[in-house]
């Protein structure tokens, strides 16, 4: 009776002990919590930890990545290389075979790279609520573009025709004349073709920022686009000297004739030395290859392809196998989800007669009369104007370079049928404001020579994209070569230097890889490379050879080739250099070229006697720098 009685009097007589379980149970709560705060703290270094390492894998894999035709190749090399680094950031071997990984090309030759990989991260505390480990995944995918920026001439700032121009051939001859990519049967170097069996040259115009705040309209002006020659043998031509060159006391005007031989015939090129380049020569007068016209130009194409892929060569001049090529201007739009388009502008197709009467005259298809683009396309004269800071006018969303705002209109240049060569040249920059400034090449050449900037580009640049057609005009014929004219004056006329690429500090220490084909019909070793902005008896490099039977290297010592042996052949092995400007191995006490060259960027310039009308290519890409893009 007195245990009932004290129990029923006392209200927590039945609730003694509970504070007990109440307690336990929030020491679980308080683990669970302090748990999940450490777990999920764990969990997120973790991420970071493979985020990073996912990071460097991506970007070491994409550079190992290259391009065989229109195959991506050696994604195993890459992978490999992924795997590597994964295991350089301390993942585990679960976290390295977890790797996946893809890779692409975009339309503007990019390569990407894409890895994925997994992270089994064990948990500690979360184990008492039944979850032992959770699984973490990240991705990253990186891009890197190989392929240089080739400089489409010497004289990108003004438009002279002098010691080159561009040079393409129709699908219906062979790769011996020297184009390695148009033929159709161009088998040895496997290339990206379009639907239609046509290849493509491109090229990107470089509009920077800067020029965009000075100039509304972009002109792109074509030089002699179809592949239509004079019928002129036997004729006199009156050419006219600069007036610097009639200073030195040249005369004025001269009747010359096309060079005897082959030079005469319709189906080859006519260029007459005007003896201005003599002036080069006068130590006193200090005169420079760009101040003077060393050729008067009669004919430009070549005429020479039977119709097929064969490399016969015909002895006539025959207008129905005249190449007919496309020049297609378009750009890349940025859409809002991150992707790139293509938008196409204007389309011109040079003829393969003188129709549109474009023989060596500067043209803007749409704009000068007679020059009509494509029905649907719009002119050669693009309207950048720009909206809230953007480009809009002709090129609304234009993919704009986030580092310093510059863009990028492209240029795609196909031969789709014939069998000549048709010797072009393209210029980009503002309108200009001058009437007098003549169409003619010639005419041209002497009016900006005697009134320099009246034709300036205003930091507008043409590029090749990797691969650069080109014809050099200046240089020794085959038969000069073989009458020894190889002597030391001989090569105050054929040595030029041609700028290549621009290489910014950064690439310090990358590697370049320029391969040369078919060098030969007058081509002489050697040919040296170095840096505008570096002395050359600081760093350049020198290939040459005197065996004139291959084009190899020649022994274990020196790297040399002779281009002057490859005809219808790629220089193999490359030419390979690093840049300078590494100075880790500097001894500063007793400094070396080779170690203690700095390096603030500057033009790759190529000092090369090539062959007088010789169509070679080059083709450039530089170890670059990968970057992310997710």
């Amino acid at each position: 009776m007195k245990q009932l009685f004290n129990h029923s009097t006392d209200p927590l007589a039945g609730e003694r002990g509970q504070s007990i379980v109440l307690i336990a149970a929030a020491i679980i709560g308080l683990i669970a919590m302090i748990g999940l705060a450490v777990d999920v703290g764990l969990v997120f270094a973790r991420g970071a930890q493979l985020q990073a390492a996912v990071d460097a894998a991506a970007l070491a894999g994409v550079t190992e990545l290259k391009t065989v035709g229109s195959v991506l190749q050696r994604k195993e090399v890459a992978d490999e290389k992924a795997q590597q680094f994964l295991k350089a950031n301390e993942m585990p071997d679960d976290v390295v075979a977890s790797l996946r990984s893809s890779a692409d090309t975009t339309p503007i030759g990019q390569r990407l790279y894409r890895v994925e990989a997994d992270w089994n991260v064990e948990l500690f505390f979360l184990r008492v609520i039944g979850r032992d480990q959770i699984q973490i995944t990240r991705e990253a995918e990186a891009a890197f573009f190989p392929l240089a920026d080739i400089y489409a001439s010497r004289r990108v700032e003004d438009g002279i025709v002098s010691t080159s121009n561009q040079g393409i051939f129709g699908p219906d001859i062979c790769t011996a004349w020297g184009d390695p990519f148009s033929p159709r049967g161009a088998t040895n170097t496997p290339k990206p073709r379009n639907a239609d069996g046509t290849y493509s040259y491109t090229y990107r115009i470089l509009v920077p920022k800067s020029y965009r705040e000075d100039n509304r309209y972009l002109q792109v002006e074509l030089f002699d686009p179809e592949t239509y020659n004079q019928d002129i043998t036997t004729q006199p031509v009156t050419l006219t000297r600069s007036s610097l060159a009639q200073s030195f006391g040249l005369p004025a005007e001269s009747t010359e004739f096309c060079p005897s031989g082959s030079p005469r015939n319709r189906w080859n090129p006519c260029l007459i030395r005007t003896g201005e380049i003599t002036l080069t020569s006068v130590t006193t007068a200090n005169i420079s290859l760009d101040q003077i016209n060393p050729y008067w130009i009669v004919r430009l194409d070549e005429n020479r392809g039977t119709g097929d892929t064969s490399c016969t060569s015909r002895s006539s001049y025959l207008e129905q196998y005249n190449t007919e090529t496309r020049f297609q201007l378009y750009y890349f739009l940025e859409n809002s989800d991150g992707t790139i388009s293509r938008i196409d502008l204007s389309t011109y197709n040079g003829k393969k007669d003188n129709s549109d009467n474009t023989d060596l005259r500067w043209v803007v298809p749409g704009v000068t009369p007679g020059v009509n683009v494509q029905p649907g396309s719009k002119t050669f004269l693009l309207d950048l104007q720009e909206v809230d800071g953007r480009p809009a006018g002709d090129v609304p969303g234009i993919l704009v370079d986030a580092g310093n705002g510059d863009v990028y209109i492209y240029l795609d240049v196909t031969s789709f049928s014939g069998g000549s060569e048709n010797g072009f040249e393209v210029w980009a920059g503002p309108p200009s404001t001058d009437p007098n400034l003549p169409e003619n090449v010639n005419e041209r050449n002497l009016y900006i020579l005697d009134h320099p900037g009246t034709h300036n580009s205003q930091g507008a640049v043409v590029f090749a994209l990797g691969n650069l057609p080109m014809n050099s005009n200046f240089g020794l014929t085959n038969d000069e070569v073989q009458q020894g004219r190889v002597g030391e004056q001989a090569e105050k006329i054929v040595e030029v230097d041609i700028p290549l690429i621009y290489v910014g500090a950064e690439y310090a220490g990358a590697e370049v890889e320029i391969r040369l084909y078919d060098a030969d019909s007058g081509a002489t070793p050697p040919i040296t490379f170095y840096f505008d902005s570096v002395a050359e008896e600081d760093w350049s490099i020198t290939y040459g050879d005197t065996d004139q039977g291959r084009c190899f290297e020649v022994d274990d010592i020196v790297d040399a080739r002779n281009p002057a042996a490859c005809g219808s052949k790629w220089i193999d092995p490359a030419y390979k250099f690093t840049v300078p400007g590494v100075l880790d191995n500097c001894d500063w006490n007793n400094p070396t070229p080779e170690t203690c060259t700095p390096f603030y960027g500057g033009r790759l310039v190529a000092r090369y006697r090539g062959g007088f009308s010789d169509t070679f290519g080059w083709e450039i890409s530089v170890e670059g720098l990968p970057y992310l893009t997710k």
